[in-house]
C-alpha cells in the first residue's frame, strides 16, 4: 500500500460502521434497520464523524460530510419527530457530547500510539513515533511504515511494518517483513513476514539471524529457516525443534574444551548470544595452547557449527584437533582430577 495516496477519512469511518453493523445483523435474526437503540447509536457515532473532520480541507471529504448531514437529519426526524426536541438535540446535547467524544478520542488515540511505540521499540525499531501518529491520523483501516538499515557494509535489511485497525478503533502491530540484501550474492532473495502477537515476536536481530541461516531460540523451542521451502505468500517454512527434540546447548558448550566457560559471566552471555541466533567468537584450549573459533547452534543437529578465523566452516573435529568429543571430556576430567590431587598434597581443601 502506498501512503501517499489521499485517503478519505470520513469514508473510511463510514466503512467502519457499516462493518460493524453486518457483524450485529448476523448475530441477531430481527431487523436491525428500524432498531431505535441501533438507530441512535449510529446517529451519534454520525456525529462523532462530523466533528471529527469538520475542519477537513479535502474536498471528497468535504462532498462526504454534505451528505453525511443529509442523512444525519434524516435519521434525527425518524427518531425525534418533534422539532424543539431535534433543536435543543442540536443546540445542547450535541456539542455538549461532541467536547466529551472529541476529548475521549485524542487521549485514546494518545494511548494507542504509546502503545504502538512501545511494541516497535521492543521489536528493535526506534524513532517512528511521529510516523505512526502521522499515520494513525489518516484513520486508515491499515497502513505501513518502512524502514531500511545497513547491517554492515555488505548487507543491508529493508523492513515494513504493517499495523491494522481492530473492530474497535484501536491499531494494532501486525509485524513486519524483513528483506535481506547481500551485495556478494545480489540474486539471492531472502525475506520473510514476521508476525507479532500481543506487540511480541522475533525482533530484529533474531530476524538478521535467522535470514543469516542461523538458529534462535523463542519461548522454549529453537526455529530456524527453511531456504528450499516456501509456502503460497513467498515466506520461508519455519523448522522448529522443541524441547522434546532433546537439543539443549548448555550441555552442548560443557562438552567443548571453551575458556569462556571458565568464566560465569562470559559463559551466560555466549549462551544467552547464541539463543538468539548469534554467531559468537569462542577460544578452544586443546593440550594448554589456544585457538580462536566462531560457534553458532545447530539444533537440528543437536551441535554447534564451527568456524575458523575466515568464517569458514569446519567440522567440529577439526577444531578439537581430530579429537573425538569423548576423548576431549575424558581428557578434561584427568586434567580436573590431577588438579584437585595436586591441591590435596598442598593441603588445600578443593569446593
Amino acid at each position: 500500500m502506498d501512503n501517499r495516496i489521499p485517503v478519505n477519512r470520513v469514508e473510511t469511518a463510514l466503512n467502519g460502521w457499516r462493518s460493524r453493523e453486518e457483524r450485529f445483523s448476523r448475530l441477531f435474526s430481527f431487523d436491525l434497520s428500524s432498531n431505535r437503540a441501533l438507530m441512535k447509536e449510529k446517529l451519534s457515532y454520525y456525529d462523532r464523524i462530523a466533528t471529527t473532520y469538520k475542519g477537513t480541507r479535502d474536498m471528497d471529504e468535504r462532498l462526504a460530510l454534505k451528505l453525511l448531514r443529509q442523512e444525519r437529519n434524516h435519521m434525527e426526524k425518524r427518531l425525534y419527530p418533534h422539532i424543539m426536541v431535534r433543536l435543543l438535540r442540536r443546540l445542547v446535547v450535541v456539542p455538549i457530547r461532541e467536547r466529551i467524544a472529541v476529548k475521549q478520542d485524542s487521549l485514546r488515540m494518545e494511548e494507542n500510539r504509546q502503545a504502538l511505540d512501545r511494541q516497535v521499540q521492543r521489536a528493535g525499531f526506534t524513532g517512528l513515533s511521529e510516523k505512526i501518529g502521522e499515520n494513525m491520523n489518516q484513520g486508515q483501516q491499515q497502513f505501513s511504515i518502512p524502514v531500511s538499515r545497513y547491517i554492515n557494509e555488505k548487507e543491508r535489511l529493508d523492513y515494513r511494518l504493517s499495523f491494522v485497525k481492530d473492530h474497535s478503533g484501536t491499531y494494532r502491530f501486525d509485524g513486519y517483513k524483513a528483506d535481506l540484501h547481500n551485495e556478494n550474492r545480489p540474486d539471492e532473495k531472502r525475506q520473510q513476514y514476521f508476525g507479532m502477537e500481543n506487540g511480541r515476536g522475533v525482533n530484529t536481530t533474531e530476524a538478521y539471524n535467522l535470514l543469516s541461516g542461523r538458529s534462535v531460540q523463542k519461548e522454549g523451542r529453537w526455529l530456524q529457516l527453511d531456504f528450499n521451502d516456501r509456502d503460497a505468500l513467498g515466506n520461508f517454512r519455519v523448522k522448529e525443534f522443541h524441547a522434546g527434540y532433546g537439543y539443549n546447548i548448555d550441555q552442548v558448550l560443557q562438552q567443548l574444551p571453551l575458556k569462556e566457560l571458565l568464566n560465569q559471566g562470559e559463559a551466560d552471555r555466549l549462551r544467552d548470544a547464541l539463543k538468539h541466533g548469534e554467531r559468537q567468537s569462542v577460544t578452544f584450549t586443546k593440550d594448554g595452547h589456544e585457538r580462536r573459533y566462531y560457534i553458532e547452534a545447530n539444533p537440528q543437529h543437536k551441535s554447534v557449527n564451527v568456524y575458523d578465523e575466515h568464517s569458514r566452516k569446519i567440522t567440529l573435529n577439526t577444531a578439537l584437533g581430530n579429537k573425538t568429543m569423548e576423548a576431549v571430556r575424558v581428557a578434561q576430567k584427568e586434567s580436573e582430577r590431577q588438579q584437585q590431587g595436586q591441591a590435596k598434597r598442598n593441603g588445600m581443601r578443593v569446593m
